[in-house]
């Protein structure tokens, strides 16, 4: 995806004074309102001050809603929030740079994003937007697709707050060519920001996407989204656990889409994430052309305990010279991982126009293969991931201890995302 720079002001523009505390200079934090409808509480504009959104009604987001820098939005549990009904622009929250969320949801009480028509389909509204000030590889800082925000800087430990139990449905609306917002999209967010139970479902465009940044993720769900799944770019550098895929009928891409950037492969700082315990489930939804991963751009990273099948084109693929270079230093590796799937291994090098390589030099190392990992284990007719049950059950031979790779992961010697044991994803998904 491509940033456009536009930008959010014209949107916040000419909107119902809301009253604020004395401390605040007057005539500046008059730019938000918030409105009683026989559909629940109307909320639009820029929150400039701390609010508190509350699960003793429903609430309708008007256009674009953005958390100003310094301003904290707390979202109670068990709180719905839907897009406005034909709402005349995109509806979406946005958190700016310096802005904070924190939306704590239970297993029991989700906090739940929601299209606001009658009858819901993927796109109606524009999803979840978290701006920081954690460094990307696109310069100093970007726009968010959509107006929804600059972001990026240099400090990877930003705070954003908290997202924890929280729901977003039928998000991921197309605004053109190459600008489309996602379920949850994370540009330049900090590690210093908690996100972990989060599900997005039903999108039109990507589930979960990271644009740079330093977060981490642990207990994601991407369900029948109708693009990638899970997506990074522009040096997404986090941690993630307990990842699942489920792919839909009707439309789907890629459970993994994972860049450096686009322009420059090699460009630093590099994406570099460290993941373990994902489940990709995928299906043939009529193209033939859903794949498991696509690792491409130059992108770095170390993933273990994956689970990767039911992708009617190819399981994992490596694409591009520099990304082949990475896997030649053993910095972009798959361990301890199941690719039970067509097409389990596929590596292509960068070529032109005419299909000719663009630097012949470049050559895979045959040591360095995935499927030569005497850790991995392949196949294409199932037999591997028999103990699924859809995206339940996990292989307890072969894995790799994840509390081994780093102080953040949660201990867990086991192959795929959810346990039979203990499906966490019960309750509070769809």
């Amino acid at each position: 995806m491509k940033k456009l720079a536009i930008y959010a002001s014209a949107i916040i523009a000419s909107l119902t004074v809301v009253s604020c505390d004395d401390s605040v200079e007057p005539n500046v934090c008059d730019t938000y309102a918030v409105t009683s409808t026989t559909e629940g509480k109307m909320i639009s504009g820029l929150i400039c001050e701390d609010f508190t959104i509350t699960n003793d009604s429903e609430w309708i987001l008007s256009g674009g809603v953005f958390v100003d820098n310094g301003v904290t939005l707390t979202i109670e549990a068990g709180t719905t929030i839907k897009s406005e009904k034909q709402g005349a622009n995109p509806a979406f929250l946005s958190i700016l740079r310096g802005g904070k969320i924190m939306a704590e949801g239970t297993a029991t009480s989700p906090i739940v994003f929601t299209s606001g028509e009658d009858n819901p389909a993927p796109g109606d509204w524009g999803g979840i937007i978290v701006n920081g000030r954690a460094p990307i590889n696109t310069g100093a800082e970007a726009q968010g697709e959509g107006g929804t925000g600059t972001y990026g800087g240099d400090d990877a430990e930003d705070n954003s707050g908290t997202i924890k139990y929280v729901r977003v449905e039928y998000a991921g609306r197309i605004l053109g060519t190459d600008n489309e917002l996602n379920g949850f999209s994370f540009n330049g967010v900090g590690s210093g920001t908690t996100v972990e139970y989060i599900q997005a479902y039903e999108g039109a465009d990507d589930g979960i996407e990271f644009f740079g940044g330093t977060v981490n993720v642990k207990y994601a769900v991407s369900t029948h989204n109708q693009d990638d799944s899970f997506d990074w770019t522009q040096g997404w550098s986090g941690k993630g656990q307990f990842w699942v895929v489920v792919q839909g009928p009707t439309a789907g891409d890629r459970a993994i889409e994972a860049d450096n950037n686009g322009d420059d492969n090699a460009i630093t700082p590099f994406s570099n994430p460290t993941l373990s315990n994902l489940t990709l489930v995928g299906l043939d939804d009529g193209d033939a052309s859903n794949q498991g991963m696509k690792l491409r751009e130059g992108t770095k990273g170390m993933i273990y305990n994956a689970i990767v099948t039911g992708f009617p084109k190819r399981g994992v693929q490596v694409e591009h010279d520099q990304t082949i270079l990475n896997v030649n230093a053993d910095e972009l590796t798959l361990n301890t991982s199941i690719v039970d799937n067509n097409n389990p291994f596929v590596y292509s090098k960068s070529v032109d126009g005419n299909g000719n390589e663009i630097d012949p030099s470049i050559q895979l190392d045959a040591n360095k293969e995935f499927e030569v990992n005497g850790s991995n284990q392949s196949a294409t007719d199932g037999s591997l991931v028999t103990f699924l049950n859809g995206h339940v059950g996990v292989e307890m031979n072969g894995a790799t201890e994840a509390s081994s790779l780093d102080a953040w992961f949660t201990a867990a010697n086991y192959i795929g995302a959810v346990p039979s044991t203990n499906d966490w994803t019960a309750n509070w998904t769809k």
